[in-house]
């Protein structure tokens, strides 16, 4: 077990001060109320797209326009779970009450389903590979799919360790895929040429991870539920380097910043957290105080500028990307909200 100690800060009084603040977080308001959004996906021309969990749709905001659209999934209380953008630029969905694999086409807004092999196999987190195909993993099925949109046929791939319960999932370079056993305490590294897994005993116990990013060199990152760690793992020396969040956090989602560093919406705060790799250092954001409008950017308004009847501070990030320019975007489940982190912005952080 390795364990790292990092030096952090809370930059709190950075946001609420006039110079800071008010620049910081740029919030856009979905056009529905109480959509409850959650994971999102950023595509090629970069529109971000998201599920409205409440609501059994996929929305789409194109920042160059300012617009909003929204899209029914066709399958009734399908319970959308994940998405993510394919090499051909479709968008793909796992539904886990209908178990099933959804696709989007962008250009005709035209959806098709998928019935997954295995029954109740509570299709969660969704990858695809730069063949075009689709990786997401079965939480209660205790295994790996693969969908290939060409020949529309589905290949499921068995966890070897009993009721894991895989999560998170990404695919490298290599077209490698790699994901993460919630309950067997794992990461795991699936071979698509021959089927086989190796699994890597996390470094602690009962860490239940759950997203996983990798980075521009291949390293991958994700963060326990319960270990309230962010962890690292180095595939080529099959090392863990394990870093304990600041302010006991727990990790929703992550992402990794153009520039490698990493980005995190956290589970039981109004706050995101920033990690450089190159220091050490994290950086806490409170986003609780970005005050939205109709289908308009609004700049965040410092604590100091508003009435205390009129401060918003309930805040709840969860899914979150980074775009082709640096972009930093996450969705407010509690605000229904899409907000934007500038990447000029997100470089001063670590001026401060």
């Amino acid at each position: 077990m390795k364990i790292v100690t990092v030096f952090w800060v809370v930059i709190g009084s950075f946001l609420y001060s006039s110079s800071w603040g008010a620049d910081t977080f740029k919030s856009f308001k979905m056009p529905t109320a109480y959509t409850l959004p959650t994971r999102i996906a950023i595509d090629k021309t970069d529109a971000v797209w998201f599920i409205e969990s409440n609501l059994n749709k996929v929305g789409r905001f194109q920042p160059a326009k300012g617009v909003f659209s929204e899209h029914n999934i066709p399958t009734p209380s399908s319970a959308p779970t994940d998405v993510t953008i394919s090499s051909t630029g479709k968008l793909w969905l796992t539904e886990s009450n209908s178990n099933q694999l959804g696709v989007l086409d962008p250009v005709s807004l035209t959806f098709k389903e998928y019935d997954i092999p295995t029954i109740a196999s509570n299709p969660g987190k969704i990858a695809s590979d730069l063949k075009g195909n689709v990786w997401f993993t079965e939480f209660y099925g205790n295994k790996v799919g693969m969908f290939d949109p060409q020949k529309e046929a589905f290949r499921e791939y068995p966890v070897p360790t009993p009721a894991s319960r895989p999560s998170g999932i990404v695919v490298d370079k290599k077209g490698v895929v790699w994901f993460l056993e919630t309950e067997g305490n794992k990461l795991a590294r699936l071979n698509p040429q021959d089927g086989a897994i190796h699994e890597f005993e996390l470094p602690r116990a009962h860490e239940t991870p759950r997203d996983l990013a990798i980075d521009g060199s291949g390293m991958l990152w994700f963060g326990g539920h319960i270990g309230r760690n962010l962890m690292a793992f180095n595939p080529a020396t099959k090392k863990f380097k394990t870093f304990l969040m600041p302010s006991n956090g727990a990790i929703e989602s992550l992402t990794v910043g153009i520039d490698g560093k990493i980005f995190c919406t956290l589970l039981t705060s109004s706050k995101i957290a920033v990690f450089n790799p190159v220091t050490s250092a994290f950086l806490e954001l409170d986003v609780g105080f970005t005050v939205p409008q109709n289908n308009q950017a609004s700049k965040s308004v410092t604590s100091a500028r508003l009435d205390p009847d009129e401060r918003v501070s309930k805040s709840k990030p969860n899914g979150i990307g980074t775009d082709s320019r640096g972009d930093i975007w996450f969705v407010d489940k509690d605000k229904d909200t899409l907000i934007k982190l500038d990447a000029s912005m997100a470089a001063k952080l670590w001026l401060k």
